[in-house]
């Protein structure tokens, strides 16, 4: 059975494109279902022997070093079938290093009940034999719904899968990451804020980074990639006079620009660059310039301390979604951070 879901489940169909890497779980499933039904004929079996009617063995004293070697060999079976099946990601091999622990543990208690019998202790392979069978069952019903229920991906897995993610030089912010299991597979779903506003440039970066993780991760087999912001963020930009504290009045002839990222529910003091003001000292297009500028770098939020004059500025800075904000009362930027900070957690609750 395990092999044969492990063959069937690396097949592309023209029905299932992508894999059949379920029947893996299907198939580990069987498995636990064959438990429940060996559970089912242990109780049948010993029931009616309770009376201690049935011969347990003809000579138990040389039975029972089979059933303890026996049982020994399971155990070692089932930890080489579980090393294993965890480092492949094999839901089926995991199932039946399970099945060899529930031998191994049955053979125990069939020897101890062997032993009991050579004492002299009447009816003890019927009672063995229910005991075998509740512990059976119980490992049956669990490798059942291990089986069914394998879909889930470990929070562990999906923090490497992110830090992975976080590295790459075309990726801003990793806004979320999950994912489902599907067989020995995995297919995950990543969320990014791209570092650039360019739709071509972050679908080129975005299937950069979709080889980079499946060459890090190999046992995924498809990676989605979805653009977003995480809620409540806030990139923005503040015009600076010379001293880089002072907020200034004017947008195009601001000597230099601050760029804030604040983090929704995040009190530490927000990542700031100062940036040099790259539309200064343009004779014509000074103000859309550096609004182009802001859009290429991502902000969301500009603001100043009074009404943009400039239409086409204006006009630029809608195209790119940066909304304008007039706060009379920032002078400083220390001021500026602190009522963006109340928008920021506005946003968020």
């Amino acid at each position: 059975l395990i092999v044969t879901g492990i063959r069937l489940s690396g097949r592309h169909t023209t029905t299932f494109p992508n894999g059949l890497y379920k029947l893996e779980n299907l198939f580990a499933a069987a498995v636990g279902a064959i438990l429940l039904v060996l559970a089912y004929e242990l109780v049948r079996a010993s029931i009616p022997h309770l009376d201690g009617t049935l011969l347990f063995s003809r000579d138990p004293v040389y039975a029972l070093p089979f059933f303890v070697a026996a049982a020994l060999l399971g155990v070692v079976l089932g930890w080489v079938k579980r090393r294993v099946g965890r480092a492949e990601g094999c839901p089926s091999l995991l199932a039946d290093a399970y099945f060899s622990f529930a031998d191994a543990v049955a053979l125990v208690i069939i020897g101890v009940a062997l032993a009991l019998d050579i004492a002299g202790v009447p009816r003890v392979d019927a009672m063995a034999g229910l005991v075998v069978a509740a512990f059976v069952a119980v490992v049956g019903a669990w490798i059942l719904r291990g089986a069914l229920l394998d879909a889930s991906v470990s929070r562990d897995f999906l923090d490497r899968v992110r830090r992975v993610a976080e590295m790459d030089p075309g990726v801003r912010r990793v806004v979320a990451v999950d994912g489902r299991n599907s067989g020995a597979f995995v297919f995950l779903h990543v969320v990014v804020e791209p570092s650039t506003v360019d739709l071509r440039v972050a679908h080129r970066e975005a299937r950069a980074m979709q080889q980079r993780l499946l060459t890090a991760f190999p046992n995924v087999d498809s990676i989605s990639v979805e653009f977003g912001e995480p809620a409540g963020d806030v990139s923005a930009a503040v015009m600076l006079t010379e001293d880089g504290v002072q907020v200034a009045r004017d947008f195009g002839s601001a000597p230099s620009v601050a760029l804030v990222e604040l983090v929704a529910r995040d009190e530490t003091a927000p990542r700031t660059q100062v940036l040099p003001n790259p539309a200064r000292g343009l004779t014509r297009g000074g103000e859309v310039n550096l609004a182009v500028f802001l859009g290429r770098q991502g902000t969301g939020v500009l603001l100043m301390p009074d009404r943009l004059m400039d239409v086409a500025a204006r006009e630029t800075l809608a195209a790119y979604a940066i909304d304008v904000i007039v706060s009379p009362d920032v002078q400083t930027l220390p001021d500026a951070i602190a009522a963006l900070r109340t928008r920021v957690d506005r946003r968020s609750s």
